[in-house]
């Protein structure tokens, strides 16, 4: 059996992913998180109530009820802007740490959506880029 190749390490990413993980964990996350939270009483299969209830959050596109492993914390205004790219880090943290009124909790599903629009505008704008630069030379 073949190994799977590793790609190289790209510091970048690493970055990225960190400072995402750390916003994931921050307050303000959880905040916005509790605005849309409902606990429903759950039961066992034995018909005797569970000793916690059951916690659901309200997506805000579709406005349906998921549990907590489906719904998924997103930035109205993109972090990095699909139209402009990525400019520096401190743009990119100040984005990233926004202000609550730029959060909302909408589910996987939507939210896989809204991020595949973005990327496919940010793929239009690099192919311009390359095409420009390929006049330009």
């Amino acid at each position: 059996m073949k190994k799977k190749k590793r790609p190289p390490y790209n510091a970048n990413s690493a970055i990225r992913s960190a400072l995402r993980r750390t916003f994931s964990r921050s307050p303000i996350v959880r905040e916005v998180m509790h605005k849309v939270r409902r606990e429903r009483p759950w039961f066992k299969s034995d018909g005797s109530p569970a000793a916690k209830p059951r916690v659901e959050y309200l997506c805000a596109t579709c406005n349906q009820w998921f549990m907590g492993k489906d719904i998924q914390v997103d930035h109205l205004d993109p972090v990095v802007d699909p139209l402009v790219g990525f400019l520096s880090w401190d743009v990119f943290v100040s984005r990233l740490f926004c202000d609550i009124s730029n959060l909302s909790v909408i589910c996987k599903n939507d939210h896989k959506l809204k991020t595949n629009a973005e990327k496919a505008v940010a793929v239009e704008r690099r192919k311009i880029i390359k095409a420009q630069a390929t006049l330009a030379k």
